[in-house]
């Protein structure tokens, strides 16, 4: 056995038995981005509908205005999905937080580039 090999089984043995603590994996939110549009709900929300096909793309698969909630899927199998949020500020602002989920087992990427796409598309049309 070389150096790099015994170093590394004896690390792994101090971690195993609790002599050397475990690096813990990063914490943090999921891909998300907030943006604020001075439109009612309904206008809001019809626009986050379009921009879910236009730009993304998604298949739409919840669709539920009572909730101001929309998402939709995308990739191999819908490997990353999109969660959309509206909330009305007041009759002439509404609040929109827009969130990238991937299935169990997928790790987590910083940044997702649809979150990203989605939120400038809102912002400039």
């Amino acid at each position: 056995m070389d150096h790099g090999a015994v170093s590394s089984l004896l690390s792994g043995l101090l971690e195993v038995i609790g002599l050397r603590k475990r690096q813990m994996p990063p914490l943090g939110l999921r891909p998300h981005r907030q943006v604020d549009l001075p439109l009612g709900i309904d206008a809001a929300y019809e626009r986050v509908l379009d921009a879910f096909t236009r730009v993304l793309g998604a298949n739409v698969y919840l669709d539920d205005r009572t909730t101001g909630t929309i998402e939709g899927g995308f990739g191999t199998v819908n490997q990353e999905r999109v969660h959309v949020t509206l909330h009305a500020e007041n009759a002439t602002q509404t609040n929109i937080l827009i969130e990238a989920l991937y299935p169990a087992g997928v790790q987590r990427k910083p940044r997702s580039p649809a979150v990203d796409a989605l939120a400038e598309a809102l912002k400039t049309s």
